[in-house]
């Protein structure tokens, strides 16, 4: 008997404060207040729009992707990199000039995916310039803006917090440098500079068949190209060799443009077959980084709860369950740690809830706006299972008061450009029981 009573006692502790408050109401008025789960809302995987990858935030702690994956849920997906370096008072040219190595230094802060597998990095001149007052997507188009023969190939294992030295030797490359040895405007103007030097653009390949992927601090002071040189300049004293001297070009958040290029190819996926398809019925939704999937979300309900009016929110939560390990192929440790919820105007541009903007706003802090992933468990015989809830009740109040027409959302990665993970979710059908759902408590007027 005494252990059928700890079972039932363990079984039974799921925790709900959907009353919490109610004894404190004059008998007779919790009558007013209302529960509510409402399942109407119509989601299905979207392709992401463009989102811009270019350096707006003048962070030298801004960290870019570079890397590769293929898995059988999303199909590829590619980051590559351009960056252009900065002129620098350290170099001074001159005649005679001879180059003993010319050397890009890339900083890698951190590596996801399958880090026991060594990452190649291929190195291409750009032959188009970039300019840092203009603004750069993710689907920028890099063909024909530069030279196909690579400058540099450099094979690595990946290791945190480490800067890589990428030997360039391409001889008409250096030409560059030696070609305008005594021609001193190319190395005292910025726009002259990067009018000549236009930079470069990376990519990345792993001999991984799952993804692998760099976060390169280009902006670190770590990152940077360096040339040990020498000419008749340098010359400081009369020994008979020549002295040669180091000279860094610098990758800083002020004054190098650095893109971001994503791209994706869902073919031969499950994926392929139901996104951009409001009429799919899948069981599934997907949000992915990158410039990916997202998941778009549409609260048909609002009409008639608007006809209910006046009506006054307690708590609006929006939920969404994630698939079991077992059955989606993602390890838990793998999902993002944070998805962001917006609103959809009709122009397709996103903004962000009321929620998000008044916590942190006043609070300093977006987490009770919520967003994280989460763990939730039944009870201690249940498997723990992983939710992402938002709490959406000051915009939810706004749509019914009339104040907010759109009714369309989207749900992203909180950090689309640094992660490229991937969440799979329950969709809305109602065969899922754990399909998407907003929880409400609400009084009627």
């Amino acid at each position: 008997m005494l252990i059928v009573f700890l079972i039932w006692a363990f079984a039974s502790c799921e925790v709900t404060d959907r009353e919490l408050g109610e004894d404190l109401l004059p008998p007779g008025d919790s009558v007013f207040l209302y529960h509510d789960t409402i399942f109407d809302i119509n989601a299905y995987p979207v392709t992401s729009r463009r989102i811009g990858t270019s350096d707006r935030s003048f962070n030298p702690n801004t960290l870019w992707l570079l890397g590769e994956s293929t898995d059988t849920i999303t199909g590829r997906a590619r980051a590559s990199l351009v960056t252009q370096f900065n002129t620098t008072s350290q170099f001074i040219n001159g005649p005679n000039m001879e180059i003993d190595s010319l050397v890009l230094y890339l900083y890698m802060d951190s590596f996801v995916g399958d880090v026991e597998n060594q990452i190649t990095l291929r190195v291409y001149e750009m032959t188009e310039r970039i300019f840092m007052d203009s603004m750069y997507y993710s689907d920028y188009e890099i063909e024909g803006k530069y030279n196909p023969v690579q400058l540099a190939q450099y094979t690595f294992l990946p290791e945190n917090a480490s800067t890589q030295a990428i030997l360039i030797e391409d001889q008409d490359y250096l030409n560059k440098f030696l070609t305008v040895q005594t021609d001193t405007s190319y190395f005292r103007n910025d726009s002259v500079f990067k009018d000549y030097f236009k930079g470069f653009y990376m990519t990345a390949e792993s001999g991984s068949a799952d993804e692998l992927f760099a976060r390169v601090g280009l902006s670190n002071s770590l990152s940077r190209l360096a040339i040990n040189y020498a000419n008749d300049s340098t010359e400081i004293d009369s020994t008979e060799e020549r002295d040669f001297k180091w000279a860094n070009f610098t990758i800083n958040e002020f004054a190098s443009q650095k893109i971001n290029i994503f791209e994706h190819d869902f073919s031969g996926t499950y994926l392929s077959t139901i996104i951009d398809s409001e009429s799919a019925n899948s069981p599934y939704c997907y949000v992915q980084g990158m410039a990916g999937v997202n998941t778009f979300l549409s609260f048909d309900f609002i009409q008639d709860w608007m006809d209910k009016a006046p009506i006054a929110i307690n708590s609006a939560n929006l939920i969404f369950n994630i698939l079991p390990e077992k059955e989606s192929g993602i390890p838990y440790d793998d999902l993002p740690e944070r998805l962001m919820l917006y609103t959809q105007l009709d122009n397709g541009n996103l903004q962000s809830l009321y929620d998000e903007v008044i916590l942190y706003g006043n609070i300093g802090n977006d987490e009770l706006f919520g967003g994280y992933r989460k763990a939730v468990s039944k009870s201690m015989f249940s498997d723990t299972s992983y939710v992402y809830s938002f709490n959406i009740n000051l915009h939810l109040q706004a749509m019914v008061d009339g104040e907010k027409a759109d009714p369309n959302f989207i749900l992203r990665l909180a950090n689309p450009i640094q992660n490229p993970e991937v969440s799979k979710l329950w969709s809305n059908l109602p065969t899922n029981d754990k399909r998407i759902r907003l929880e409400l408590v609400y009084l009627k007027l």
